[in-house]
């Protein structure tokens, strides 16, 4: 059976020297052996995952006994016109080449051209009479081996003469590969700007710096960089598949994407609609526009792994081994911000979740480009009444249950017409009601009117709703009127103003000049009141055996707060 480059790998033991995998108790040490020839193709142990099949062309190097061709590398020129020094490398085949001859035209076709031939190394010196405009190059390769004894022809190079540079230095245009799975994968870049072939570790990245080439580079006068033909050759075999997701950072008309299912080439985030890894798939980079003058462009190409879209069910505190779907708030400032509005929606956005991290869309969990939330600790509520606690990275930091502000509300005796009567009278139990962006929860949307809040005791706050709607609050006292009075009452029975005669006369002028005066509180039916606050909130003045002088010279006879009478003796 021929080297496909792919190994395969039935199945996989996982040894355990103090317990079982279940977790039961175990004397001594067991394997657990997991198959990866069924569904779903994969499986990770200790945080590695194995696959049924997958590419690696170092351990299984390809059966390829074909004479490749060589891989025009760069092309490097010194002052003399017409010398040029042609770069290449050779592929990997069991047919290994022994010459190479490399061809110089001045036209794409090679109508007429000029020949080259030098043995295998890593350049070949050409001295053409081609000396203005733009020439072209190509190369072949003759091996030793098994017949046919020659490749077939290299992608093409260029190079331009006398190529005038750009009045300003553009901006920067960068090109990375990101290789996100446990396998290799490889790489292919073929342009007129330059060729190579690039075989990337797992979990490893290759940098293509595609505003400066060792030909003309990428910006010139005479047009735009020529197109960058990638094919991407990798991946491994598991239940979904593999897929190439493109990540552009700046502006996508600079490395405008073609090919293999990219469809959506001017939006920053677009993926392959396949990738079969034993061929791979091919796709097409091209300049539209020229970069702004000290701006940078980075488009991102990775190999990611399909992953089944979990609903949710998940526990979100133990973390997910595949995207799943998160609906949430906007980040928010603050635990009262995100539970106390209720305009704030929860299903307004969807996030993913992977691992303990939350990202802003699948493509982000799947190539793991973190988010950047708004602040160092965001609030996002997930339900009416849980939010999650997430950091500025996107880390999940804690599941939290809605602490929602309440009113201990009397109800008992129902709403009060006026502020007084609800302030004097004594609250000794309520209802515990929460509420949220001033609207009442529960049965507290059935109340209508003037309700004290329960302080166990007279004065304090009322609460105006209207259906179940905040409409305001009343703080106790703001109704009454102050009023001056003498500090201490006079008995009746000691001063009967009413008819002063009857006072001793030394007494009543004692009595006339006091004007040791306190404020009162009046209220709106002129009951009077000691204070609105404290202790005495509320609490009515005399009880129709005592005087109290007021600032005017009267003398006035109270009960339960009222006037019964007024003397003016003085």
């Amino acid at each position: 059976m021929a080297k496909t480059g792919y190994k395969i790998i039935e199945t996989v033991v996982q040894s355990f020297n103090n317990g079982q995998p279940s977790g039961s108790v175990a004397s001594g040490s067991t394997n657990s052996v997991v198959t990866l020839s069924t569904s779903s193709l994969s499986a990770s142990l200790d945080e590695e995952t194995y696959f049924n099949r997958s590419f690696s062309p170092i351990d299984c190097v390809e059966d390829i006994n074909e004479c490749k061709p060589p891989v025009l590398t760069g092309i490097y020129t010194g002052s003399q016109r017409g010398y040029f020094n042609l770069n290449y490398t050779t592929q990997d085949s069991n047919n290994s080449p022994t010459k190479i001859s490399a061809s110089i035209s001045q036209t794409n076709n090679f109508n007429s051209f000029e020949l080259f031939t030098a043995s295998i190394g890593s350049l070949v010196p050409i001295t053409s009479s081609y000396v203005s405009g733009t020439v072209f190059f190509r190369a072949f390769t003759s091996c030793s081996g098994i017949s046919p004894d020659r490749s077939s022809n290299s992608d093409l190079l260029s190079f331009t003469y006398d190529e005038i540079p750009p009045e300003e230095i553009k901006g920067d245009v960068n090109i990375q590969f990101l290789n996100n799975l446990s396998s290799p994968m490889e790489i292919q870049i073929r342009s007129q700007r330059g060729n190579s072939n690039h075989k990337i570790a797992s979990l490893n990245n290759f940098n293509y710096t595609y505003s400066n080439s060792n030909l003309t580079g990428s910006w010139n006068s005479v047009g735009k960089s020529p197109d960058v033909n990638v094919t991407i050759k990798g991946g491994a075999k598991n239940t979904f598949g593999n897929f190439i997701q493109r990540r552009t950072i700046g502006l996508e008309t600079l490395t405008y994407t073609t090919g293999s299912g990219f469809n959506n080439p001017l939006l920053n985030v677009d993926s392959s609609d396949t990738f079969p890894p034993d061929t791979g798939i091919n796709f097409t980079i091209r300049q539209l526009d020229f970069p702004p003058t000290g701006e940078s462009t980075t488009t991102t190409f990775s190999l990611l792994q399909v992953s089944p879209i979990a609903t949710g069910s998940s526990n979100i505190m133990d973390g997910t081994i595949t995207p799943t779907i998160r609906f949430g708030s906007t980040p928010l400032i603050s635990q009262d911000a995100a539970c106390s509005d209720s305009k704030v929606n929860p299903t307004e956005i969807t996030y993913f979740q992977l691992g303990s991290y939350l990202y802003n869309n699948r493509e982000d969990a799947e190539s793991k480009t973190r988010p950047i939330f708004p602040f160092n600790t965001n609030y996002i509520l997930i339900t009416p009444n849980t939010y999650l606690i997430v950091n500025k990275d996107g880390f999940i930091q804690n599941l939290e249950t809605c602490i929602l502000p309440s009113l201990n509300i009397f109800t008992q005796d129902g709403s009060f017409n006026t502020q007084e009567e609800a302030c004097k009278r004594v609250k000794s139990s309520g209802e515990i009601i929460s509420y949220k962006d001033n609207q009442l929860r529960g049965d507290g949307r059935n109340l209508s009117g003037r309700f004290p809040i329960t302080n166990g005791s007279q004065g304090g706050t009322n609460v105006i709703l209207s259906a179940g709607n905040i409409v305001g609050f009343e703080t106790c006292g703001t109704e009454l009127e102050t009023t001056q009075l003498s500090i201490y009452g006079y008995p009746s029975s000691s001063y009967p103003f009413d008819t002063p005669e009857l006072i001793n006369p030394e007494t009543l002028a004692v009595a006339c000049g006091d004007d040791t005066f306190s404020t009162y509180y009046q209220g709106g039916d002129g009951s009077i009141y000691y204070d609105f606050d404290g202790p005495l909130a509320y609490n009515t003045v005399g009880d129709g055996g005592y005087y109290y002088k007021n600032e005017s010279d009267e003398f006035l006879l109270l009960s339960d707060g009222l006037i019964l009478s007024s003397s003016t003796p003085c």
